[in-house]
């Protein structure tokens, strides 16, 4: 189609080079899902960052207002008499 931009077919939008690079990598790792490498990277940039010990600070404390905190109240419910 004329007047088209060229797509890799990718719903990223990543900017050059960037985009071409994600591409070429996926490309030499198999060729490897999107999400597969998405995962990976992220995970592995997780991990590096949560070993400073100030973003680990701000994570756990990200994550107990998420979670709720091991100080709220729980209340139990009675469970039925088995017959």
């Amino acid at each position: 189609m004329a007047g088209r931009p060229r797509t890799t077919g990718s719903r990223l939008a990543f900017d050059e080079p960037l985009a071409s690079d994600f591409l070429d990598f996926r490309a030499a790792n198999y060729k490897a899902s999107e999400m597969e490498v998405i995962r990976e990277a992220l995970r592995e940039h997780i991990d590096r960052r949560l070993q400073e010990p100030e973003m680990n600070k701000r994570f756990d404390e990200a994550r107990r207002k998420r979670l709720g905190s091991a100080t709220d109240k729980i209340r139990l419910l009675p469970t039925a008499k088995q017959p």
